[in-house]
């Protein structure tokens, strides 16, 4: 009995497990001497760092579960939860070209920030997260009266 030639290959049409595997090569071979890219394997995916060489630039980095993404930027915000579709796994690009290119600031205030990406688009995504106590509310106008940073590009 002989085996028809493919019965046997992997399907081809199957996303690369995980998504953002090969973006995160990429990268790695993109930013050579402009920055320091780790891929870690994690249960159920991999753990993305980005850490630029420029010390006026933003480290960045997500977590890929194959089904969720998980996008860092910052030290309290900047925290984007994607799915796994294409359109996510795209907008998970464009954050990280926009970060790369300097196009994110951030502003600080007592255990929060807000992390604004300009993207490639010219739309800004902005996420806010906080550590604050429980129970303690942010001063009002806390983004207009608190430190601001904007980022340099890697190179």
């Amino acid at each position: 009995m002989t085996r028809e030639q493919g019965q046997d290959e992997p399907h081809t049409d199957q996303p690369s497990w995980p998504p953002t595997l090969e973006f995160a090569r990429q990268m790695a071979r993109e930013l050579a001497g402009a920055a320091a890219v780790r891929v870690d394997n994690i249960e159920g995916g991999i753990t993305v760092g980005v850490a630029p060489r420029n010390p006026r630039a933003r480290a960045f980095g997500w977590t890929d579960f194959s089904g969720d993404i998980i996008v860092g930027i910052g030290d309290h915000g900047g925290r984007w939860e994607l799915g796994a579709g294409p359109e996510d796994v795209a907008l998970l690009h464009d954050i990280a070209r926009s970060v790369i290119a300097g196009r994110v600031s951030e502003v600080f205030a007592p255990g929060r920030s807000a992390v604004s990406v300009t993207l490639a688009d010219g739309s800004v995504e902005t996420e806010i997260g906080g550590e604050a106590p429980m129970g303690c509310l942010p001063l009002p106008f806390w983004r207009r009266w608190s430190r601001s940073i904007h980022y340099a590009p890697y190179g």
